[in-house]
């Protein structure tokens, strides 16, 4: 899909489309991105695609009755109920039920479909565990938003994804472990981020439930592309045979 320029009320210059596979911190929302991004290169300003174009108020199919408005700022102490990550700038926000979601998590799609999986999303599992926490909520009354494949043998948390990718990627990238010309994805010190990730960080590992690697990958690759506010199959199989190969150790 081709994007024009666009004209966002949080920066004074227009904003263009840029894609590329160096992560960035959202000015918007102050989330990580990665791809697609709406860029002012004088000022180093970048939106996420949702916080450039978001729009004055959105309803959700997880909250029927509840009109979402836009605003530039956070309140205090507030959580996304998507995500349960903090709220530091731009927010959808409820005024008569009291909730916010990121404009990341507000366009998450229902369902992701790859080569080997498909994936929904939904508002809460009472049943199923998390394959990285082990848990079915995230903490207190945020139960957490989780993609679960229709198999239902996979399932992740949208939370725990990001702090996966926070570990998996984006702090190495940071340190100059991985080329930042190229998160493809090219690694430099490989030995390093392998040890740091190998000592295994997937709940699966201390059961004895047969699982596929390279599928949990494709789940992983699917639910980074979209969280991280790039198109799932731009990171492609090169990002699933990269996680794949840590998961695998």
């Amino acid at each position: 899909m081709k994007y024009e320029d666009v004209k966002h009320a949080s920066h004074i210059h227009n904003l263009k489309p840029v894609w590329n596979k160096t992560p960035y911190r959202c000015d918007g929302c102050k989330q990580t991105g990665w791809g697609l991004r709406f860029r002012c290169e004088e000022c180093n300003y970048d939106l996420h695609k949702d916080c450039a174009l978001s729009s004055p108020s959105i309803s959700h199919p997880f909250y029927r009755n509840c009109r979402f408005k836009f605003h530039p700022r956070g309140f205090a102490d507030t959580c996304c109920d998507g995500c349960g990550k903090g709220i530091e700038g731009f927010v959808y926000h409820c005024h008569g039920r009291g909730y916010n979601l990121h404009p990341c998590c507000a366009n998450l799609p229902s369902v992701l479909r790859g080569e080997m999986v498909e994936l929904h999303l939904h508002r809460s599992i009472s049943w199923s565990k998390c394959g990285k926490c082990s848990r079915r909520n995230l903490q207190g009354h945020i139960k957490g938003w989780s993609y679960r494949s229709t198999s239902k043998e996979y399932h992740f948390h949208v939370s725990c994804v990001k702090d996966l990718m926070k570990d998996l990627v984006v702090e190495k990238w940071e340190k100059g472990y991985i080329n930042r010309g190229d998160l493809s994805i090219e690694i430099s010190e490989v030995p390093d981020l392998l040890l740091t990730y190998g000592s295994g960080k997937l709940s699966w590992r201390s059961g004895k439930k047969k699982i596929s690697w390279i599928t949990v990958a494709e789940v992983l690759n699917l639910i980074v592309s979209i969280v991280l506010g790039d198109d799932p199959l731009a990171l492609g199989i090169n990002a699933t045979l990269f996680i794949a190969s840590l998961l695998a150790l």
